[in-house]
């Protein structure tokens, strides 16, 4: 059985500057995203979503010189992006909604009759089966 690896200094490091700079820069962010989306609640997920992408990516490449400026403008990304898949949702929604004031409307009635019509070709084949006698079948089929 392996045991998990070890945190190395770095990472750990990391994590302290991480922790560090969201203490001190994160109402500044929030505040900042909430001013331009008009909404805490995602302004708040968009600064989580840059402290998490912050934890990935620093581990990986170092803390940057500034990091405070770092995390607002991954946060800031992360606002536009959220802007484009909200314009895009309400663009294809209101093409959807146009192709079906579009389209036209079935006629069930008829859908119904090609039913019924189907279902008594079904009866007449049924009627037909060998298996029954002659004058039964003779006296299903004529109507």
């Amino acid at each position: 059985m392996t045991s998990p690896p070890a945190r190395t200094a770095s990472t750990t490091d990391v994590h302290r500057v991480v922790d560090a700079v969201w203490r001190m820069e994160s109402a500044r962010i929030v505040g900042a995203l909430t001013r331009v989306t008009g909404d805490v609640g995602l302004a708040e997920e968009l600064a989580q979503d840059a402290l998490v992408a912050a934890l990935d990516q620093w581990s990986g490449t170092g803390v940057p010189a500034t990091p405070g400026a770092w995390l607002m403008a991954t946060a800031k990304h992360r606002a536009i992006d959220a802007f484009r898949r909200a314009e895009t949702l309400r663009r294809k929604t209101a093409e959807l909604g146009r192709d079906l004031e579009e389209a036209e409307e079935p006629d069930w009635a008829a859908a119904l009759d090609e039913v019924v019509e189907d279902d008594v070709l079904r009866l007449v084949f049924i009627s037909c089966h060998p298996v029954l006698s002659r004058e039964a079948r003779v006296a299903l089929t004529s109507g």
